[in-house]
């Protein structure tokens, strides 16, 4: 189970158990892009500074954050290629388009991916720009789609008023009712075709 909070100026908290018997903290926020390149020191003042008045366990994750051996500092990002493909070399899931957090799918695209890659390299033996070209073609309809985030999405996911964070809370509320909880799966599906996968040479469709 994870623990989040959200509060104002588009800043959240999260908690969640991990693997190791700890507990993996995450501070997300937009906007905002002025941690990138700065020195531990002064990324943890900024992160202070930000989340001064953000209370519940605001501190003491910062507090934690000044003794952490695993600090990472990233920023949400979309990853765009005119070509997935070099000579023989070529990129799969996140390295290729990644969609980020917001966009979900990611899982589900990078095993289609791996399933797609695999078979047009058997469809096409002997063959690999065919088979990198056929394995393009055949991804960038489902990338692009799913690429292009919801409209209103980053507002939604990052209220920067109490305003907006109670209209948040209202929205997910109807949202995962009883009722509307079947529709909202289908609206939110990602990385969903109904092309069928292309197959394997001597295989049953799939």
């Amino acid at each position: 189970m994870a623990l989040a909070h959200r509060t104002t100026q588009g800043r959240q908290i999260h908690l969640r158990p991990d693997r190791h018997g700890t507990t993996r903290a995450v501070l997300s926020f937009s906007p905002g892009n002025d941690l990138i390149g700065l020195d531990r020191k002064e990324a943890l003042t900024r992160l202070r500074n930000r989340y001064a008045d953000a209370g519940w366990q605001a501190r003491r994750v910062l507090d934690a954050f000044d003794d952490s051996e695993d600090l990472y500092i990233d920023q949400l990002t979309q990853i765009r290629m005119t070509t997935w493909h070099h000579g023989r070399t070529v990129v799969a899931g996140d390295a290729g388009w990644c969609v980020t957090p917001m966009g979900g799918g990611g899982a589900s695209l990078a095993l289609t991916s791996g399933y797609v890659l695999a078979a047009q390299i058997a469809a096409h033996p002997g063959n690999t720009e065919a088979a990198l070209l056929a394995y393009e073609a055949w991804m960038r309809p489902l990338v692009d789609d799913v690429q292009q985030l919801p409209r209103g999405i980053k507002h939604f996911a990052y209220p920067q008023t109490r305003t907006g964070l109670a209209l948040r809370r209202l929205a997910a509320k109807i949202l995962t009712s009883s009722r509307l909880k079947p529709v909202t799966a289908k609206l939110t599906r990602v990385a969903d075709t109904e092309r069928q996968l292309p197959e394997f040479p001597g295989s049953p469709g799939r």
